[in-house]
């Protein structure tokens, strides 16, 4: 009886488990095939080890530098790509693969998580205005430091409000039990007494 109930169990887990329709047999990382369009399926890039918004704002910094060094857009993204580590490597190299692929710089950064939506944006202005990108670049670098420091100090003040509630819950309490309450009783005492 036992030995049914676990292949029942067994067969059932098999049966529901959730699977991505065609995956199956290839990796589930790879590249979104060119005829599925831009807003269809996107690679799945590594959620193990996602980018920090500091280390993708260095990242936007060195892009910047790249940039005003003289080498074009797809060889700078290609090459920051290159020179970084972990999850900004992989975001980088999947844009500059895609833009080697023939996407256009709209759909190529689509490739990478939103923590590069400022990246984006600036080579969307530059390529809508003719402007060259180093400067957007190295500004959207300053905006997303700078939008994490304030989501930084806004965590840290959250923090500082959620470490006092419990201390004030178990604290005065406390204090009113062996502090406040022996005070009044002899206080009380000695009034009504004399």
């Amino acid at each position: 009886m036992t030995a049914l109930v676990l292949a029942v169990a067994a067969a059932a887990s098999v049966l529901l488990w959730p699977v991505r329709a065609g995956t199956w047999g290839r990796d589930a990382r790879a590249p979104a095939s060119r005829e599925q369009g831009a807003g269809d399926a996107r690679p799945a890039l590594p959620a193990s080890d996602p980018a920090t918004a500091y280390a993708v704002a260095d990242a936007l910094l060195l892009l910047s530098l790249a940039l005003r060094s003289g080498m074009g857009q797809r060889e700078a993204i290609a090459e920051v790509g290159r020179g970084c580590e972990g999850a900004v490597a992989a975001h980088l190299r999947a844009v500059a693969a895609a833009l080697s692929w023939g996407y256009s710089l709209e759909e190529a950064w689509g490739f990478a998580p939103s923590a590069w939506q400022p990246a984006a944006l600036a080579w969307q202005v530059a390529e809508a205005t003719g402007a060259g990108p180093a400067q957007l670049v190295e500004d959207a670098s300053w905006r997303v430091r700078e939008r994490e420091d304030r989501r930084l100090e806004a965590a840290g003040a959250r923090a500082g409000v959620r470490l006092v509630l419990p201390l004030g819950l178990a604290f005065l309490p406390a204090f009113a039990c062996t502090t406040v309450i022996p005070i009044v009783l002899a206080l009380g005492q000695r009034v009504l007494g004399a």
